[in-house]
């Protein structure tokens, strides 16, 4: 979808098989007329968006009886694709000259974020990976214990996270 040419992004979309006679198009080609990443994905968003409306107002203009007449407003549409491209602050407000209505944006409550997860602690990890896994040796099981017993008792309880070579070095 999106592709680099020297410093320019440009949105790239195939159109299906059914189609292309129709609209006279292989692939829809259009320069998003920025090099920043962030920028060149707003905007191939917006195109995505429009050229899969004009791909369904297509398939139905196909189905009708006075489909000429549909199509070639449909492929004056396609050529208006090269219009969407003015800096995003038109985007925004909604002043982007295409030959389809643009629908109205709508407000979109932002999801209550859950409560950060708790960092794993080298107790729960020992329990977790050790005591718990069917495949450890009875062995194994007894001497990371003893280790990890030997580090509560000199570090207290920690997160695996902060655990390192210097803290080991110190055990």
């Amino acid at each position: 979808m999106l592709r680099v040419r020297g410093t320019t992004y440009h949105f790239r979309r195939i159109v299906p098989p059914a189609l292309r006679a129709a609209l006279n198009r292989r692939e829809i080609w259009v320069s998003l007329k920025t090099g920043y990443q962030n920028e060149a994905r707003k905007r191939a968003s917006l195109l995505h968006a429009r050229t899969t409306e004009l791909f369904s107002q297509t398939h139905l203009a196909l189905s009708e009886p006075d489909a000429l007449s549909r199509l070639e407003r449909l492929r004056v549409s396609l050529r208006d694709l090269q219009s969407v491209n003015l800096p995003s602050s038109a985007q925004e407000t909604g002043s982007v000259p295409v030959s389809a209505p643009m629908p109205k944006p709508r407000t979109v409550k932002k999801p209550v974020k859950p409560p950060k997860a708790q960092p794993l602690m080298l107790s729960g990890a020992l329990k977790r990976f050790v005591l718990d896994n069917p495949h450890a040796s009875a062995d194994t099981k007894k001497a990371t214990q003893r280790a990890v017993e030997l580090f509560l008792q000199a570090f207290g309880d920690a997160p695996v996270s902060i655990i390192g070579g210097e803290k080991a070095g110190a055990l």
